[in-house]
Parts: structure tokens; C-alpha cells; sequence
């Protein structure tokens, strides 16, 4: 559920805020629910000088961070009974794993703005077994990334920023369905050369010679 944009745009919403350790922990915590809207709300607040810049970048990288990671546990331990519970996930589940296991390193950076993905992509990197030590750093460099693209938006833009993010859970699903279009033709592709080239092996193999059954003189019986 996304923070109601009105209330945000209402004239005092920065009189609300304090420069304490509390903000900085909602705006983290609550990065994998608002998506863009974190990074940009503590944009926005930086550039009123309510809040300090380094510190929403920080909070919200290890938000995001932190989420991707309990969603890679979760793929990681139980990704068939979410499968099985959750039958319109499977399709989609399906190719993000084969993703995946294509391109680890890159689909670990870009769990934050795989839009429409961000919850099946983590937990297919576990799923796929995804080293540790590789999906942790790609994952903050990619969290970090994204926090940095969408408070600048914010720092940048100021109140006028809220309203253009009201636009972006449209565009969010338009890309979120190019994208998955694009690894789902990717992958037929991926099948279709993996056959021709099965078939092209097994055209080259000289077929076997058959063995006789029977052997010519032995154990025969004479009258």
C-alpha cells in the first residue's frame, strides 16, 4: 500500500519531520513498500534541509538491501511451496530463475529496478543458489545505485517530484512487462538453438553396428 500522494503534497508535510534516527529507519524500512516513493520523499526533504543527504541514501541502500535479502532466504528455503501456493506466480517464477542462472551477477543488481520483479527476482536468485558472496555485493551496489538515481530525482526536483511519481506504477508494469517479455523470447530462443545444436550431435554420431544373436558354431548338437 502506497503513502496517499495527497497527503504528501500537503503544504506542512515537512514540519513533520526531525532530523532523528527514527526517520532515517521508516524511510528504510519502508523502501520495499513505497519503492521509488523512499528515495524520492528523502530527496525532497534533504533538498528542505530537514533531513541530511548521506543519511537517506544510507538508510534506504541498506533498506532495500536488507529486504533482498530476507527475499533471497525466502526463495533460497522455500521456493516450490511458494510456487505451489501461489499458482500465478509460477510462470513468471519459472523464467526469472532460468534468468538467473543465465546471469547471476547481473540479475543480483538489478533485484531493486527490476520493476514488477522486485519480489520474484530475489527470491529466484536464492532459489538458483546464488553464491553469497557474490549476491550480497552485487545487490548493495545495485540498492545503492538505485537509491541514489531516485533521491536525486527528488533532490533535484523538489515538491514537483511527488507528482511525477504518481505516474510511475504504469510506466512501472509498461517495463516490468517489456522486460519479462524480452526473457521470455530470450529463453524460446535459448531452447530452440539448445535443440538444433542436440539434433546437429546426434545427426553426426554414426549409428551403431548391430551384434549378431547368434554365434556360428558352438554348443551345437550332432546326430
Amino acid at each position: 500500500m502506497r503513502v496517499p500522494f495527497a497527503l504528501l503534497s500537503a503544504p506542512a508535510w515537512l514540519a513533520v519531520l526531525t532530523d532523528a534516527p527514527w526517520t532515517y529507519i521508516v524511510l528504510g524500512a519502508s523502501a520495499i513498500v513505497t519503492e521509488e516513493l523512499a528515495p524520492i520523499f528523502g530527496g525532497i526533504a534533504a533538498h528542505e534541509g530537514e533531513l541530511r543527504l548521506m543519511a537517506v541514501v544510507v538508510a534506504i541502500t541498506l533498506g532495500g538491501w536488507m529486504a533482498t535479502a530476507l527475499l533471497y532466504l525466502l526463495g533460497r528455503l522455500k521456493w516450490e511451496a511458494i510456487r505451489r501456493r501461489f499458482p500465478k506466480v509460477r510462470a513468471t517464477g519459472t523464467v526469472a530463475l532460468r534468468v538467473v542462472r543465465r546471469n547471476p551477477m547481473t540479475a543480483s543488481f538489478f533485484v531493486r529496478f527490476a520493476f514488477g520483479l522486485r519480489i520474484v527476482l530475489p527470491m529466484a536468485c536464492g532459489a538458483a543458489r546464488v553464491p553469497l558472496y557474490r549476491y550480497l555485493p552485487m545487490t548493495l551496489l545495485g540498492s545503492l545505485a538505485w537509491t541514489a538515481v531516485f533521491t536525486a530525482v527528488g533532490y533535484a526536483a523538489g515538491e514537483a517530484a511527488v507528482q511525477a511519481i504518481g505516474h510511475l506504477g504504469q510506466a512501472g508494469e509498461i517495463v516490468g512487462a517489456i522486460v519479462l517479455t524480452g526473457a521470455i523470447l530470450a529463453f524460446v530462443k535459448w531452447q530452440r538453438t539448445r535443440r538444433a545444436r542436440k539434433a546437429a550431435r546426434q545427426a553426426a554420431v554414426p549409428p551403431a553396428t548391430p551384434r549378431s544373436t547368434v554365434e556360428t558354431g558352438s554348443g551345437g548338437r550332432t546326430d
